[in-house]
């Protein structure tokens, strides 16, 4: 019992530091985020294929809540699908809430961060049959910033539009 309790105080004592409740550097309180990124993954129709990918835009503000480094956003975007018979069109729009981890402090440059995404499907111009209407996305995701106001993204995990997206952020 006593190793166990020397063990799990030397975890706590050297994960510490990894649990900070801190933004990256590259951003602050109140930081606005602007992504735009081309995503892939399964078809929102049964029985479709894709035509367009997802062409997303979303915008982020860092906003604390209980001193937890947080973003709170919307997100749009297009995409087509196909069947034999006709074209799909959908506009995907949603909410995000994502929680920064500074996993790597010694690139002050780095944002890593997990993201859930909530919303809808709005299909144009009629409602195919075997359709999920409904967007929830769980991602991981990371930037880069290779200039202060610009920078690289990746997100990948489940979603119902896309399993991984990649693009640019800008940083207002």
């Amino acid at each position: 019992m006593k190793k166990t309790f020397l063990l799990f105080s030397a975890f706590c004592l050297f994960s510490l530091p990894a649990f900070a409740l801190e933004y990256p550097v590259i951003m602050n309180n109140g930081t606005i985020l602007i992504n735009t990124g081309i995503g892939f993954g399964t078809s929102v129709s049964k029985d479709h294929d894709r035509k367009c990918p997802p062409l997303t835009i979303s915008l982020d503000t860092a906003t604390p809540v209980m001193g937890l480094p947080l973003t709170f956003g919307l997100i749009t975007g297009y995409l087509s699908e196909k069947n034999t018979a006709s074209d799909f069109h959908y506009m995907p729009i949603g909410a995000r809430i994502a929680y920064h981890k500074n996993f790597f402090s010694r690139l002050p440059r780095f944002d890593s961060y997990a993201v859930l995404t909530l919303g809808g499907i709005i299909p144009f111009p009629e409602k195919p049959v075997n359709c999920n209407l409904f967007w929830f996305g769980l991602n991981i995701g990371a930037r880069y910033f290779f200039l202060p106001g610009m920078g690289a993204y990746i997100e990948l995990g489940f979603d119902t539009v896309q399993i991984i997206t990649f693009g640019f952020t800008f940083k207002i």
